[in-house]
């Protein structure tokens, strides 16, 4: 009985390349969604300054004035959230534990390259689908958060026009 033919290993370099690269794609959505949330609340902090500024000057701060200053606050909470520093997100694997895993383990012989690349293109699969959850999660944030802009002017606009 013969056994299957071994794979060629150019095809684990191929899936260590995809798996690299979805991970630098990954790092930089995060980045991208960084900025535009800081973006975001320029935008707010500058619609509140501007609109509030008139409203509040007025001395009488009516109901959808609240509306406006509740929602530039949760907006401040939803930007936080993005900002927020995480030590959960995973874009590459630690130098020593590659080392003491692949090339000098404690017991055996060392891995040869095309299995190396094997085990870490699905060790990165698995954290790309782990951060890809986190960046849905954020993502969705940043929705809402475009969304309590939108309210946050409109509501400004409604004070204003009401006089």
């Amino acid at each position: 009985m013969s056994q299957p033919p071994l794979p060629d290993p150019e095809t684990y370099r191929l899936a260590y390349q995809e798996a690299t690269r979805a991970l630098d794609e990954q790092e930089r959505a995060v980045d991208e969604l960084r900025a535009r949330a800081g973006t975001l609340f320029a935008a707010a902090a500058i619609a509140t300054s501007f609109f509030g500024g008139q409203v509040l000057h007025r001395g009488h701060v009516p109901a959808m004035a609240w509306v406006a200053i509740g929602c530039f606050v949760a907006l401040g909470g939803a930007i936080l959230a993005i900002l927020w520093p995480r030590r959960d997100w995973e874009f590459a694997l630690s130098p020593t534990l590659l080392i003491s895993t692949y090339i000098e383990p404690a017991a055996g012989n060392p891995v040869d390259l095309p299995a190396i690349h094997r085990d870490l293109a699905l060790h990165m699969d698995r954290s790309a689908t782990q951060n890809r959850e986190q960046l849905r999660v954020l993502m969705a944030v940043f929705r809402g958060g475009v969304a309590l802009l939108v309210i946050e002017v409109i509501a400004w606009v409604i004070v204003l026009a009401n006089g």
